[in-house]
């Protein structure tokens, strides 16, 4: 009895350790879209034309996908760039494939030595080649996403890594209503960025949604739980200063159950106006909580964009922004093109 107490206890630590930092890869989770980006940062529910879902969720690939390629810019903060460029396509009686590509540049450094002498500067990039494959079954759908990735950090820091996804959705028969769930970057480090190095997990994630069109009303909105697999999100700041009340007493300023809950939920709407503008807003409660300052939140957490369909002539234009501070200096814009290469 004792072994097992030992086991559970040692699954509770891990369950509520800090996750910040202890991740190799972690542009793995970049938003790839400027949609995406828009409705908060991720989405594994909606299911329509856009290839890009396929990337948050293989099994949302569908047939009405096919043929539609994407294209993604997002300059990023403090010269740093990244994108994301893919293709979906049906193979009769096999099944719908996508593939993609992401790309992740933190631009021009300096190098120094170990006595802070400058040396010569350098690029940091990281990619990944993601192959993905889906299946319907009646009103669900699986699939599964391979992940090749690529990381060259400082001449002579290099890495390799494997990593899967496994999906699962279901779209009702009216279509209004559509669910997600995802294991999301499992796998492994193939080679660190030193010689005999330790190797360091991936942002592994598990995360549910889902999403509905109101009948009556131009709106689609969806929610998104992210990182199940961490019941605890809250940062434990060893070096936070302890506040007393008139008697002494320490004063408890954590979190309660509501914010803690909260951390793990992604909201996103979509305003349908007409067939051709989208609108678009979303809140990520976790991203709001860790960029605020201490006295004001500002936008932090907050993200807007819009959407231009030509739906005659397969073409798409997406813009989302997303604010990363409550100064309004940290601002993030994604840009998105979608077109379909082959009409009927």
């Amino acid at each position: 009895m004792k072994y097992i107490c030992l086991i559970i206890s040692f699954l509770f630590g891990i369950a509520y350790a800090q996750i910040g930092g202890q991740h190799t890869f972690d542009f793995l989770n970049l938003s790839p879209s400027a949609r995406l980006n828009a409705l908060g940062g991720t989405n594994v529910s909606l299911s329509d034309d856009d290839p890009v879902m396929a990337h948050e969720n293989p099994a949302l690939l569908n047939d009405s996908m096919n043929n539609w390629a994407s294209l993604s810019y997002s300059p990023y903060l403090a010269g740093i760039k990244y994108g994301y460029t893919s293709y979906a396509t049906k193979i009769e009686n096999v099944g719908m494939f996508h593939a993609g590509v992401k790309y992740f540049n933190s631009g021009t450094q300096q190098g120094a030595d170990a006595f802070g002498n400058l040396t010569n500067t350098f690029s940091s990039n990281e990619a990944v080649l993601v192959v993905g494959y889906a299946r319907p079954w009646k009103n669900f759908s699986y699939g599964a996403n391979v992940k090749f990735i690529a990381s060259n950090l400082a001449p002579g820091f290099s890495s390799t890594g494997l990593a899967f996804d496994l999906g699962g959705a279901y779209v009702s028969d009216s279509g209004l209503f559509s669910a997600g769930l995802v294991l999301r970057n499992m796998g492994v480090q193939l080679s660190t960025y030193s010689p005999n190095g330790v190797r360091e997990p991936l942002p592994f994630q598990i995360v549910a949604g889902v999403s509905n069109k109101l009948k009556y009303m131009p709106l689609r909105f969806s929610v998104t739980f992210i990182q199940l697999e961490h019941p605890n999100l809250v940062f434990d700041d060893p070096n936070a200063e302890v506040e007393l009340d008139l008697n002494g007493n320490p004063i408890d300023n954590s979190p309660g159950v509501a914010d803690r809950i909260a951390r793990h939920l992604v909201f996103g709407g979509e305003f349908l106006l007409g067939k051709s503008l989208r609108l678009r807003v979303g809140y990520n409660h976790l991203r709001r909580q860790e960029l605020r300052s201490e006295n004001r939140g500002g936008m932090s957490g907050f993200n807007l964009g819009v959407g231009i369909r030509a739906n005659k002539r397969g073409f798409a234009f997406d813009y989302g922004y997303s604010s990363l501070g409550s100064s309004g200096l940290f601002n993030a814009h994604q840009f998105s093109l979608r077109y379909r290469i082959k009409r009927k």
